[in-house]
């Protein structure tokens, strides 16, 4: 490997490394304000400190291995420096080599691989790739076709198309095509619906659905879980709710769109009272809280950590300080974004229909985030029209919402673990944890804790209704409890 062959892309203007091997560790030692490779002798460390009492201040461990005899050798070790006999220590170019292909973001390989050629191809499946394909409803036969509620006249049907099952890609396009995770969602309700029509021998497509049908379908949601071979229970509640809503979903946009003449699903449940019904009630309890900030904090000297601690450590801080949503921090199409100007950091995210919104972060979040930054090579501040990915992988590629879901449950883990058995509450919530209880511990701490005014914590939830955001009051009690003691006294016989 040449170090020519790399061009430091952040460099104003982009330039190629140098092509030796010690030229390149200094330029990248200076760049990275990190040692990359440097080997030191007693006479090395004398010529930089001057004397051996400001030595031993300044350099610790290279002075006691040299105590021991030999030259010492640091060296960069993903994201951390490490000192070791240089006995020890791998060959300057094995280094560079590992900081460059770790730190694929900042430095890029201009000169591609020779090929790999099999000496013949190899029968099976198609070989691994990233691009991973988009699960789809493409083998529902059941949905294709056109029912008596298709509006067959091109004029008024905006859609183009005269067959359910395009109608509905088109929906699954323009309703979650920036989200892998809704799309599944919509895709395993809309299956549920046509395993309950096929059941109970009702022919498809969805368009020839009756508005009885769908009563009939809202009133067994609760026994449906009994009647799939795959199901250990009945729907709960929420299930039961958010299989409605898919349904209501689906058809009110095909008859918004013109595809149906009519919608049969139209007020089937109550969306409205849903959401003024809204409480939740998966919030972190104060001594998991506790555990979580402490955790965060035990991580807030970078000094010797993995990349990967300190990726993991600014998932969770940004989730734990801004209430974003699960996918809001997964790389789409340029979002999520950070803004820097002199009032400090502003988070520019793309949520739920694709509306955007910007959420000012803290100074907490700002911190992990510059040392995540850091320990990635980037400079702490993002500059100006930065168009990388927030979070990396271990790929160095964007961190999608499935890994980002892996990488706050593996940090509860960790909290749970560093819980007294004692405090057996507190470890099964961490246990029981998922990102999306940081968005309500968020949503709690700005409504009943700071009593923000509902509307500026609905702007900063990014909520379509200000109800959902009042149900954070709701799911409070305490706070109840709190304006009936100090307004209900018993008066005194005085007077």
């Amino acid at each position: 490997m040449s170090p020519a062959d790399w061009i430091d892309v952040l460099a104003v203007p982009p330039r190629p490394l140098p092509a030796g091997i010690d030229d390149a560790v200094r330029y990248l030692s200076d760049a990275l304000n990190v040692p990359v490779y440097e080997r030191w002798t007693p006479a090395s460390l004398l010529r930089k400190y001057g004397c051996m009492q400001d030595a031993r201040a300044g350099q610790p461990e290279v002075y006691a291995l040299l105590l021991a005899g030999g030259p010492v050798v640091q060296f960069w070790d993903a994201g951390r420096v490490l000192t070791v006999p240089a006995g020890r220590a791998p060959r300057s170019e094995v280094v560079v080599e590992r900081l460059l292909r770790v730190l694929r973001v900042r430095f890029r390989c201009v000169k591609p691989r020779a090929p790999q050629c099999d000496p013949e191809p190899v029968a099976g499946p198609a070989p691994h790739t990233r691009a991973k394909a988009l699960a789809s409803l493409d083998g529902e036969p059941w949905l294709a076709g056109a029912g008596p509620l298709v509006n067959l006249d091109p004029a008024s049907n905006t859609l183009g198309t005269f067959d359910d099952a395009s109608a509905i890609r088109l929906f699954l396009r323009d309703r979650a095509g920036a989200s892998v995770h809704t799309r599944r969602g919509y895709i395993a309700e809309i299956r549920r619906l046509v395993r309950w029509c096929q059941a109970n021998d009702i022919a498809g497509p969805l368009s020839g659905l009756s508005r009885e049908h769908l009563v009939r379908y809202r009133d067994d949601l609760s026994n449906m879980g009994a009647r799939t071979p795959r199901a250990s229970q009945v729907l709960g509640e929420r299930s039961q709710k958010r299989a409605l809503a898919v349904v209501r979903s689906v058809l009110s946009y095909l008859w918004r769109t013109g595809y149906l003449t009519a919608n049969p699903g139209a007020g089937l449940g109550d969306t409205a009272a849903a959401r003024e019904k809204f409480a939740p009630d998966r919030i972190l309890p104060a001594g998991a809280v506790h555990a979580c900030d402490s955790w965060l904090r035990a991580r807030l000297n970078p000094e010797g950590r993995p990349i990967a601690v300190m990726r993991r450590a600014a998932i969770v801080a940004t989730y734990r300080f801004t209430g974003i949503r699960l996918d809001e921090l997964a790389w789409h199409d340029g979002y999520p974004r950070v803004v820097t100007g002199d009032d400090g950091w502003t988070l520019q995210v793309r949520g739920k229909g694709r509306r955007e919104r910007a959420v000012p972060l803290p100074g907490p979040c700002v911190i992990f985030l510059q040392q995540y930054r850091q320990a990635c090579g980037l400079p702490p501040t993002p500059p100006p029209r930065e168009n990388l990915p927030l979070i990396r992988g271990q790929r160095h590629d964007a961190l999608g919402p499935s890994g980002l879901y892996r990488e706050v449950r593996a940090a509860f883990a960790e909290m749970a673990a560093a819980v007294p058995p004692t405090e057996a509450t507190t470890r099964l919530a961490l246990q029981e944890a998922s990102p999306h209880w940081l968005r309500h511990l968020v949503g709690k701490t700005l409504v009943v804790d700071a009593n923000v005014p509902l509307p500026v914590a609905q702007m900063l939830l990014g909520h379509q209704s200000v109800a959902t955001t009042a149900g954070y009051a709701r799911a409070d009690a305490s706070q109840l409890r709190h304006v009936m003691q100090r307004c209900f006294t018993l008066t005194s016989d005085a007077g």
